[in-house]
């Protein structure tokens, strides 16, 4: 007897409203494994920009957060990477996967534009996906809140845009129903996933600006995205020059910035210019063993140490992917 099956569903469509935010109640009563974030509609360019940015257009969602109960937050993290950050789906780094859909100019016309984000609860490059679904069975409010971006963040210059009538967020969800064995038993995740994100201004050069990670769970993988020269808002791989993952004497990561951006092309394919992945429970296998996560329930203060080129419009931001073990 099968004891579980997929439900995948599209739950419901929200309108994009320029700089403001839309709080979504998700259904309850099964296990998750995704939830699907989709912009699809236009953007009008009246007064023409200079050219289109490299991420367009996910800065119509500037920031995605998950909140379980009104108090648990499981996801926060800037759109970007729910789309072109997703590198433990490799499909969706492929070469015409259809990830995002920008506006093919900057000039002044009404652009159709689309892009396709996830927030996995579920381990997509895990040796078993299921371990760290989110069991929301329990829960009285299971809440996903989009903050929106403006229309001008799509384009570099000076341009003035606006988001066409019917630009809209589709929520879809990917649920997992487990029924009990016959001996009334039922599998239930082992791990807790949480996904947390940072940023910060770097106006002069450091060769070792520090960052706190969370301390006291299991670490997965730390993303690191660096923006600001030459365009400010811009990502860049011109200002990381190396990025040690650490905590005092366990050093997890020492690499040249050229040198994790060859891995990660080895290992995921290819990355938007200015992304850094470190991840710590996976090779150049196509999995990842959630047994050698980082352990850093002991640890005060762990860290990631960046040798970078700071100026006027420097920023990194930090996404930092974390498991806390469930009790049996």
């Amino acid at each position: 007897m099968n004891n579980q099956f997929r439900i995948k569903r599209t739950y419901i469509n929200v309108p994009v409203v320029a700089g403001g935010f839309n709080t979504i109640d998700l259904p309850r009563g099964y296990d998750y494994e995704s939830i699907h974030i989709r912009v699809v509609g236009s953007v009008q360019v009246t007064v023409a920009g200079a050219a289109v940015r490299a991420e367009a257009p996910t800065q119509i969602i500037s920031r995605v957060e998950l909140i379980a109960d009104g108090r648990n937050t499981l996801f926060s993290a800037p759109y970007w990477f729910c789309t072109l950050g997703k590198y433990d789906r490799p499909n969706m780094l492929e070469t015409g996967a259809r990830v995002t859909t920008p506006p093919t100019a900057a000039t002044v016309a009404t652009y159709a534009i689309e892009a396709n984000g996830v927030i996995d609860l579920m381990t997509p490059d895990g040796e078993r996906p299921k371990d760290s679904n989110f069991r929301t069975s329990g829960l009285q409010l299971f809440q996903l809140r989009l903050s929106f971006g403006n229309p001008n963040d799509l384009f570099t210059g000076t341009p003035t845009a606006n988001f066409v009538a019917g630009l809209q967020v589709e929520i879809s969800t990917v649920e997992l129903v487990e029924l009990p064995a016959a001996d009334g038993t039922i599998t239930t995740p082992v791990a807790l996933k949480k996904v947390s994100f940072q940023e910060l201004a770097v106006p002069t050069t450091n060769a070792n600006q520090e960052i706190r990670l969370p301390a006291g769970n299991m670490i997965k993988s730390v993303v690191v995205r660096t923006e600001g020269s030459p365009t400010a808002g811009e990502p860049t791989a011109t200002v990381l020059n190396a990025l040690q993952v650490f905590s005092g004497v366990d050093v997890r990561v020492r690499n040249s910035a050229q040198a994790i951006r060859g891995q990660n092309n080895n290992d995921y394919g290819q990355l938007t210019a200015g992304y850094y992945v470190a991840d710590l429970a996976r090779s150049g296998a196509p999995t990842a063993k959630l047994s050698e996560l980082w352990d850093v329930t002991r640890q005060a203060e762990p860290k990631i140490s960046m040798d970078i080129t700071g100026g006027a419009n420097v920023k990194a931001q930090v996404v930092v992917t974390e498991y806390l073990a469930l009790a049996g």
